[in-house]
């Protein structure tokens, strides 16, 4: 399923137009985004968290030349699906 897929889905089951049920995905997604840029995660129960790490600064090697370079510290988001979710996969 694609983001196109999603919102067809939405507005199907809602009964709005595709152009709300997009407005709808966006704002939750562009909410999501936002939140974790500033540092802080998304908790919604019974989904899971939408979290932000922080990588540690690394030695890594280039493999061509055997390089060593350093990969600075970075923020990665990530997801941890809640035990709620991980059942209803299953």
């Amino acid at each position: 399923m694609n983001k196109k897929d999603l919102v067809k889905k939405i507005a199907d089951e809602q009964g709005v137009t595709k152009v709300r049920a997009e407005e709808m995905v966006n704002a939750i997604f562009s909410t999501i985004v936002d939140e974790l840029k500033s540092g802080e995660n998304v908790k919604i129960p019974g989904f899971g968290n939408f979290v932000v790490k922080t990588r540690k600064q690394r030695m890594a090697v280039i493999p061509n030349s055997n390089k060593r370079v350093i990969i600075p510290s970075y923020r990665a988001a990530g997801f941890r699906p809640s035990k709620n979710f991980k059942e209803q996969v299953k």
